[in-house]
C-alpha cells in the first residue's frame, strides 16, 4: 500500500476528501489530532497537517499521477503533489509512523503520562511507543514535542500531564 500526500486549497479539501473516497481502490483521509483548548478547559479536534490530503493506494507512482491527470475538473482543489526526488509516496518509515500515532479513523489521541527526573513517561496513548522522542512537554497546552519531522515541521502530540504515576 502506497500513501500519496496532495497539498490542497483548505475551503476544497472536503469536497476532495468525498470525490478521491469515491474512486474504486482509493482512500482519501485527513489526519487529525485531539487539543486540548485551555481558555474553554476542553478537548477538540483540529487537523494534524492544515491543508494537506493523505491518498492510500496500491497504485505506484505513475499509475497515481495518471489517475490524478485523467481526474480532470474533479481534481479542482489541489494545489500540487509532494514529491521527493520524483517520489511522493510516503516512506515506509512514514508510513510505519503513521499507523502508530493514529487509530483507526485517522486520530491522533490524548497520551497520558508524567515527569520522572525531568524525563516525560508515557502511561498510556500512542506516545507510548514514541516516548524517547518527546523533546519537550507544555503542562499548560498539554502538548508534547517529538524531535521527529513530518512534512518539514516537528511532530507534535497531545498529553495529559499527571503529578505521579498513577
Amino acid at each position: 500500500m502506497n500513501y500519496y500526500v496532495l497539498f490542497c486549497q483548505s475551503l476544497k479539501i472536503d469536497k476532495l476528501y468525498q470525490v478521491f473516497n469515491s474512486k474504486e481502490g482509493v482512500e482519501a483521509f485527513i489526519p487529525k489530532m485531539e487539543r486540548y483548548i485551555r481558555s474553554k478547559d476542553m478537548i477538540v479536534l483540529i487537523n494534524m497537517f492544515p491543508g494537506y490530503l493523505f491518498i492510500k493506494t496500491k497504485m505506484n507512482q505513475i499509475e497515481f499521477d495518471t489517475f490524478l491527470l485523467l481526474m480532470n475538473e474533479q481534481r479542482d482543489g489541489i494545489i500540487r503533489e509532494l514529491k521527493k526526488d520524483e517520489v511522493s509516496a510516503l516512506t515506509q518509515e512514514e508510513i510505519y509512523l503513521l499507523d502508530n500515532l493514529l487509530d483507526d479513523e485517522y486520530l491522533l489521541r490524548m497520551s497520558k503520562g508524567y515527569k520522572v527526573n525531568g524525563k516525560t513517561v508515557v502511561i498510556e496513548g500512542p506516545l507510548k511507543k514514541l516516548e524517547k522522542h518527546i523533546v519537550s512537554v507544555d503542562k499548560k497546552s498539554h502538548e508534547a514535542v517529538l524531535n521527529i519531522q513530518f512534512l518539514n515541521k516537528k511532530l507534535k502530540a497531545g498529553i495529559e500531564m499527571q503529578n505521579s504515576k498513577v
